[in-house]
């Protein structure tokens, strides 16, 4: 159990993505796997105790944290990877439907995500690279 802790921790406190989500799917696993040692057959609950015995335990809390942060770091991604869709040729009405939002708010997002790396990073971004395929959007 320490050794649980410690490594959700760990997780929470780091910025690997893999391990965030890696934490949030433990908590569920757990809960699915809980669910069925309370309500399932006898043999059903004999796997349930065995599966829970081997997965690491982590508190609500915890996984909320760990989703929460996972979001966060996947949508600070978000701009460099739509950048990446630009350069290779989509549409900004495909990069909407793609992330299930409109076109124009697909557009809307980078636009300020370059806005802030500009005003907070201006020494660690290209901004000439960036809006390069901004300003494409008069094409779309």
């Amino acid at each position: 159990m320490n050794d649980d802790a410690g490594s959700v921790e760990q997780a929470l406190s780091g910025g690997d993505v893999h391990e965030l989500l890696k934490v949030w799917e433990d908590f569920n696993r757990g809960e699915t796997w809980r669910e069925v040692s309370a309500t399932g057959s006898d043999q059903a609950r004999v796997a349930a105790a065995q599966f829970l015995t081997e997965v690491r335990e982590v508190a609500a809390l915890e996984a909320l944290r760990a989703n929460a942060k996972a979001v966060e770091l996947l949508t600070a991604r978000r701009w460099h990877v739509i950048k990446s869709a630009r350069e290779a040729g989509a549409t900004w009405a495909q990069i909407g439907e793609a992330l299930g939002i409109t076109k124009q708010a697909a557009h809307d997002f980078y636009r300020r995500r370059i806005e802030e790396q500009e005003k907070y990073l201006p020494d660690l971004h290209d901004a000439a690279a960036a809006r390069a395929v901004l300003e494409e959007a008069k094409e779309d």
